[in-house]
């Protein structure tokens, strides 16, 4: 049975520390006995740094003995996602090129935690270089859905959600281009918070390789996953700030004026985009939420930006992401990469430019078309509190492996079966998500309750940008509408055992969806 230590929200653990009630060593090997007693089952956690933690742990002791205070995370321990680096560990992005590889100097928003007090007690699996909706890669293998050890818990932080939830860590940091905080959030039933873009530092994070120039100067953002919407709070703040290793983080604006209750809010709220539409399974979860949320007294309203275009704004997404990421490719290579990968991307407005020919003009519009989105978006959301959409078409899928690769790119010509609809795998899982990431916005992943089939069920609260602070609060109060499940969960008689290196998971035996 679990340590009750482990069971704690970031912020309780940070006020216990802090009144003495509990020491910072007590809480890091409460959390490494976890660890060491669950993590064989959800390869969740792939370096733990226990001799350093707990060094750091007892310093922060001792420094509080002296009266002294860190910072609002003092003697807290916490984990970061394996494309974050961390000074003197290990940091892989699980390819297999940088297995070896040990970074000199933290990554900024390391540095932040550990100005803050953090201890540090290791780091999450991810997809190869966080480029896939699953979290496995040939370093460490692949990730498991505590809920059902079949499942994948999305990626590509997967490995932040399963930590949480399993009690491994407090709390967890990874990133998000198209959906990797949002998604794992999402399928493992925890809170997930996509800042908006520019407000975190994402200098120390992999992509770019190290020694590489970073072509992906937009749209890509870390944040943080939690147990509880105030740990999102408390991380927020320490995240969302400038550092001297990146001092261009642009500032949050102070909350003008805060949701009163439930009945104050306005919310609007779309169950499908363009021709796209979720399982029957999620939108049964939404229709069930938004009907309390009416029921409490906020005006809740079907509504969609409307100039803003769901397919311009994919096709702008696959637009950067493919001009900035791919900068040093020259237009004969993209033209050989359609040939390969063509078909498996020509029905997915994400990704069919991504492979376009690239040239200054091209970036250009690109850019200029999401200045058209962001002020849609924008324009639209003055007059609600927030925008809650989807955040996949479906709950958690057992896991997949990609029929071919292009590099690190893991392509999956076999679609996704939706409610006997045929779906390709990078529409179910990217596109309620890259909308967001176009226009900038702030998201919070929310858990809402199970599915018909007992999974967790997330959906996006969308808000202003740089209005994150406020947004937190409006979700805070549609929170209380939320069905909750009870962490952590623990291993069960039947579970995963995966090793470094491994394929999903298909042929162990199977013990069946949790009960909520």
């Amino acid at each position: 049975m679990s340590n009750p230590i482990v069971f704690l929200s970031a912020t309780t653990l940070a006020q216990r520390i802090r009144s003495g009630e509990l020491t910072s060593t007590e809480a890091a090997q409460a959390y490494l006995r976890q660890i060491e007693a669950v993590n064989r089952t959800y390869n969740a956690l792939v370096l733990v740094d226990a001799e350093a933690a707990l060094e750091r742990a007892r310093e922060a002791d001792a420094a509080l003995a002296r009266g002294e205070v860190w910072g609002p995370l003092h003697g807290v321990p916490v984990t970061v996602k394996d494309s974050l680096a961390v000074r003197g560990l290990r940091t892989t992005a699980g390819s297999p090129e940088l297995a070896d590889h040990v970074p000199p100097e933290d990554a900024a928003l390391v540095a932040l935690l550990r100005e803050a007090g953090a201890v540090i007690l290791g780091k999450t699996n991810l997809a190869t270089l966080a480029m896939d909706m699953q979290t496995t890669n040939p370093v460490f293998g692949t990730t498991v859905n505590p809920w059902d050890e079949a499942r994948t818990p999305g990626g590509s932080s997967g490995g932040c959600a399963t930590a949480l939830a399993t009690g491994m860590t407090p709390l967890s940091f990874g990133s998000d281009l198209a959906g990797s905080i949002r998604v794992p959030s999402s399928f493992v039933g925890v809170y997930g918070l996509k800042p908006t873009f520019g407000v975190v530092s994402m200098v120390g994070h992999i992509p770019p390789r190290p020694g590489e120039v970073n072509g992906i100067r937009s749209l890509a953002v870390a944040g943080p996953l939690a147990r509880s919407l105030e740990d999102l709070a408390l991380a927020l703040e320490v995240i969302a700030q400038p550092h001297r290793l990146d001092e261009t983080p642009r500032p949050l604006r102070a909350v003008d004026v805060a949701p009163r209750d439930l009945a104050s809010l306005r919310i609007a709220y779309a169950r499908q985009l363009g021709d796209l539409t979720p399982s029957a399974e999620v939108l049964a979860a939404m229709d069930a939420f938004l009907a309390r949320l009416r029921a409490a007294g906020a005006t809740v309203v079907e509504a969609t930006p409307p100039e803003l275009s769901p397919v311009r704004a994919w096709e702008t997404w696959g637009a950067l992401v493919g001009m900035q990421g791919g900068y040093e490719r020259s237009n004969f290579a993209r033209w050989w990469a359609r040939r390969f990968v063509g078909g498996a991307v020509r029905e997915i407005p994400h990704l069919r430019r991504i492979l376009d020919g690239h040239s200054v003009e091209a970036y250009m519009e690109a850019l200029e078309e999401q200045q058209r989105q962001i002020n849609a978006m924008e324009g639209f959301l003055h007059d609600y509190d927030a925008w809650i959409i989807p955040t996949s078409m479906t709950v958690a899928f057992e896991h997949r492996a990609p029929d071919r690769a292009f590099g690190d790119f893991h392509v999956y010509d076999a679609p996704m079966n939706v409610d006997g609809r045929a779906v390709p795998y990078y529409v179910v899982t990217q596109a309620f998500t890259t909308i967001p990431t176009v226009t900038e916005s702030p998201v919070v992943t929310l858990p809402i309750g199970p599915g018909r089939s007992g999974l967790p069920v997330g959906v996006q609260v969308v808000g202003q940008r740089f209005q994150d602070r406020r947004l937190l609060q409006v979700a805070a109060l549609l929170d209380q509408l939320t069905e909750r499940p009870a962490f952590p969960l623990e291993p069960r008689a039947v579970g995963a055992t995966p090793s470094a290196g491994s394929p999903a998971p298909r042929d162990r035996p199977r013990p069946g969806v949790r009960t909520w």
